[in-house]
Order: structure tokens, then sequence, then C-alpha cells
């Protein structure tokens, strides 16, 4: 008969899932913190050194002046022109034809007119007028194309001059009656205008702040096809390529402009840049300045009113944020107390003395910091919280001179961390506005274009490994 074996049963012990939900609970909440403050929280922000130039340009609309005469009518009749707008004339060039009676400026007019054909040259004129004024279309310059319709008008009733010179002379002959017709000559060189804004007498004395309330220009056209009366104005001449823009500033700009003989400015329009020399000057209590200039005078000869920018500041080197700028102290020592180790690290030789009284001397490698200064030339910086003050530092050339760390100087910097920790590197500004400064791309032991530096120095310390 077989036996039955009993089996023993062993009881487990349950586990306490209480408390692995505790755990789990208490994970979850440290997570979700964390999670929460690196969102809230400001991050360490890096960015990279670049090398640029950098300008403060200050866009101003300016008045111009020039050597400018209106040139009127002698007599009543009806005119045609002979030479083209912006043309040079000399003395005694025959610029226009008056006739009393009509009669031969009609011949003219129509001899003029029949078979005009335009030359390669003459579209291309055309169309340099076109491109111009597409290339400074400005909507707040509506004038602009007032001025746009004239040169075109202007450009047109030129292709009838050479044709009426041709036939001038057959005209004369046939014509019976020549008392009334009298050919025009100019008085003075200088180039020819048919536009006209009434302002041609302008002088430096007559400005004033009202000047540039309205900086429209209003243009008149002087070309006429009906009688002119005795006294009318017929042309304008400009008797000299020199001219003059007189504009507004404000009381920073002027304290600028002030101490310069030239300034850097663009002529807007044509984006010409070009030095001018620049004399400032008030007018009851208000601050003004006037460029002169020798060129581009003829690319605005039908404008009254000039924009342009003012370069007052001009900076090349490498530009980093201001958030990025921080001050740190150093000690000011004589650079003979610099020394050098055998793998080139710099450093200085401290003095110390151990406990019979005899002093030690050993090389503490620190980072140099050095001056721009001409007037401070032979004087270098060592960092202030590396050494207490009164540390006693040694010559390297080993003369025995000693000297005792107390002078202290405030250096501007900022942290590089190209190596993954920060390290203080100096600066010097060339330029700096609210946003951006431009420093040194010289300064020893400074930084270089491409380096890496930290935005928010204020987060982190020196000698800090960057995460």
């Amino acid at each position: 008969m077989a036996v039955r074996q009993q089996k023993k049963v062993v009881k487990m012990k349950r586990k306490n899932h209480y408390l692995t939900g505790i755990l789990l609970l208490l994970f979850s909440a440290y997570v979700a913190i964390l999670f929460f403050q690196s969102l809230t929280r400001e991050h360490l922000s890096i960015t990279e050194v670049t090398e640029k130039q950098i300008a403060d340009d200050n866009t101003v609309r300016g008045i111009i002046l020039r050597e400018e005469e209106l040139v009127t009518n002698k007599q009543s009749g009806y005119v045609n022109y002979y030479v083209g707008e912006s043309s040079k004339v000399g003395v005694k060039s025959t610029i226009y034809s008056i006739d009393g009676s009509g009669q031969i400026a009609g011949q003219l007019l129509a001899a003029g007119q029949k078979d005009i054909r335009l030359s390669k040259e003459d579209t291309a004129n055309i169309r340099n007028v076109i491109a111009a004024y597409r290339d400074a279309y400005d909507l707040s310059h509506y004038n602009e194309a007032y001025n746009f319709k004239y040169n075109i008008d202007n450009t047109l009733l030129e292709l009838t001059n050479a044709t009426m010179m041709e036939n001038l002379t057959q005209i004369l002959d046939e014509s019976k009656s020549q008392d009334s017709f009298k050919l025009v000559k100019a008085k003075a060189s200088g180039i020819i205008s048919y536009t006209s804004d009434g302002m041609e007498s302008l002088s430096l004395n007559d400005i004033t702040a009202e000047s540039f309330s309205n900086t429209n220009d209003k243009l008149e056209q002087l070309r006429q096809t009906e009688e002119m009366k005795e006294g009318d104005p017929v042309y304008r001449l400009v008797t000299s390529e020199n001219w003059s823009i007189i504009v507004p500033l404000s009381k920073n700009q002027f304290s600028k402009i002030q101490q310069q003989d030239t300034v850097c400015i663009t002529l807007k329009k044509i984006d010409a840049r070009l030095n001018a020399a620049v004399t400032a000057f008030t007018i009851d209590n208000g601050y003004y300045a006037k460029m002169d200039l020798d060129r581009y005078m003829i690319q605005y000869l039908n404008n009254r009113y000039i924009d342009i920018e003012i370069e007052l500041n001009d900076a090349d080197g490498l530009k980093i944020p201001v958030s990025s700028i921080l001050k740190k102290n150093f000690y000011v020592i004589p650079d003979s107390y610099v020394s050098t180790d055998a793998r080139g690290n710099e450093g200085v030789v401290v003095c110390s003395y151990d406990a019979s009284g005899t002093p030690q001397y050993h090389l503490e490698e620190t980072r140099i910091c050095y001056p721009s200064q001409e007037e401070k030339a032979g004087e270098c910086y060592i960092d202030a919280g590396q050494f207490e003050a009164g540390t006693v530092i040694s010559e390297s050339n080993g003369s025995g001179k000693e000297l005792t760390l107390s002078a202290v100087t405030e250096l501007e910097g900022v942290y590089n961390c190209n190596k993954g920790y920060c390290e203080f590197r100096q600066i010097e500004k060339i330029y700096e506005n609210s946003e951006y400064c431009i420093v040194s791309k010289n300064t020893k032991n400074g930084l270089s274009a491409y380096d890496h530096i930290v935005l928010n120095p204020d987060m982190i310390g020196e000698d800090e490994i960057i995460y």
C-alpha cells in the first residue's frame, strides 16, 4: 500500500504595496518640481563672438543751398529751347529763342515734331530717368512723383531740340518778318534747369526752425508752350557745382559733430557715401550743421530737400552683447614682475617665509591682463581674488626688488567658455550702444573671433564648469 507524502506549504510574506506607492509619488513629485524649475528659471546662455563693423547712422532731412538764379524773359512772346535739362552751357551759348508774333516759333515747333525717331541713346536716356525714379521711390515722399513727371517732360522735349536747330536757318530765311524773333544767349556759364521752387535766393542767413516745418519739394515747370510774358522766369542757371546741405540736429548729435571738421554721410536717393566738410552752429536755441560738398550736385538739381545719413560713430572690432560684460578687481603691478615657467605659463613669483624666517619663493600661475593705453605702458594686472592684500612678489629678473600688492583697479571683461569652464577675458570698448558693443580685437590675452562667451555671467562664477 502506497504511503501519501504530505507536502509542506510555506506561506510567503505579502509585500507592502503602500510603501512602494508612496515612494513612486514622491519621486514623481520631485521630477515634476525639477521640470517646473527648468521651465521657469533662467538658463545659462552662450553666444559666439563675431567680427563686425558697426556704425550709428542718423537719418535727417536737410535743405540744399546752391549758387543759382532765375533768368527772366526780356520780352513777351513764344519760347523755343535749344538746350536740354541738366546741360552744361558756356557764356554766349544759345539757350532759347523768343518770337513775339509766334509765327516762327510755331514753324519751329512743327518742324521739331515731324518724324522724331528715338535713337538707342534717346531710349537709354528715357529708361535711365524711369529707373532712377523707381530705385528711389518712397511712399513717404510722394512729391518725387512730380519731379519724375518734370524729368520725363524735359527728356521728351529735348528730343525736338536737335530737329529745331537744324531747321532754324531755313525757317528764318523763308520768313518775311524776323523783327520780333530773337536768339537769347547765356550771360554766364553753368548748368541749366527748367524747374523752379521759388527758393533760388535762399541763403544761410534765411534758415530758421520754420524752414524745416514742410520739407516737400514744390516745383514749377518753366517750359511753356503758351505765350510767355515779359519778366516771366524762363530757365534756372546753377553757376557752381559746389553746394551745401543744412540739417537740424539733436543736442547729442550737435555735441558730436561740433568736435569734427569732416563727417561721413550717405546721400540716400543715389546711395552715395562721401566725406563732407561740416560746420556746426545754433539758431534761436536750435542746433544745426552745414555740410559742404563738391560732387553729386547735378543728381539733386531739381531737389530742394534731401535725405542723408550721418555717420557719427564708426567702429571695427569684435561684437559682443552688453549683457555679457562684467567687472572684476585686479592688482596693478609693473610688468617687470611677470614671470614665465618652462611651459610658457605666466605668473608672479610669490615670496613667503618658513618657520625660521627664511624667505621662500615660488611661481604662482595667474592670468595677466595688459592695458592698451600708451600712458599706462609698463603696467599690467593680476587677479585680486587670487592673492591676499599684502602679498609680497619678487621681480622676475632676479634683481631682488619686491612689491607688496595693494593698488586695486576694476577691469571690464567677459567669461570665455571655450574650454568648458569660465575664464575671465579683459575687453577694451571701442563703441557701445544699448544692446551691443564693439571691443578691440588686439587686446593681449583678450577675445578673438569665434570665441564663446557667457551671456548672463551673474548666473555662474569664474572657473565653474559649463554643464
